[in-house]
Order: C-alpha cells, then sequence, then structure tokens
C-alpha cells in the first residue's frame, strides 16, 4: 500500500465519518484513487486534500485550500 494510502485509511478511520456522516466502515475505499470516485463528499474532500499533499508536486496550503473550498460549493450545488 502506498504511503498516501495508509494516510487516506487512517483519515477515514476516524469515528466522525460513521458517528456524524453515517458512513459504514466496510464502505470506505481503500485507496485514495477509490475515494476520488467516492459517492460521500467528504470521503472525496479527504483524498482531494491526501492526493495534493502527498503529490510531488503538492499545491501551496492557500492553493489547496481554494480547490477544497471549490470543490465543496460545487458539491454542495450538485447534491
Amino acid at each position: 500500500m502506498a504511503r498516501k494510502d495508509e494516510i487516506f485509511v487512517n483519515f477515514l478511520q476516524h469515528e466522525i465519518l460513521h458517528d456524524h456522516y453515517k458512513i459504514q466502515p466496510e464502505d470506505l475505499p481503500k485507496t485514495v484513487a477509490e475515494g476520488l470516485g467516492s459517492e460521500h463528499i467528504i470521503v472525496k474532500a479527504i483524498a482531494f486534500i491526501v492526493e495534493n499533499t502527498e503529490d510531488t508536486a503538492a499545491l501551496s496550503d492557500k492553493a489547496l485550500f481554494t480547490q477544497i473550498t471549490q470543490f465543496l460549493n460545487l458539491s454542495t450545488y450538485d447534491h
């Protein structure tokens, strides 16, 4: 398992995903690539953050914040 996948899975183990978002552990993706295709917006956002912070050409904090904000704003209108 790649380092970024391990980091991603560790984030997904947080109880808030089950308690607040009602996502069952067996429904969670095992890789960042799977997470980017998730139907759960929070999982996609986490995958996007991990993907962009673990990349060799990682975005600056400000650029990442801007992209996540845009993603979440667009996702709010899609659902």
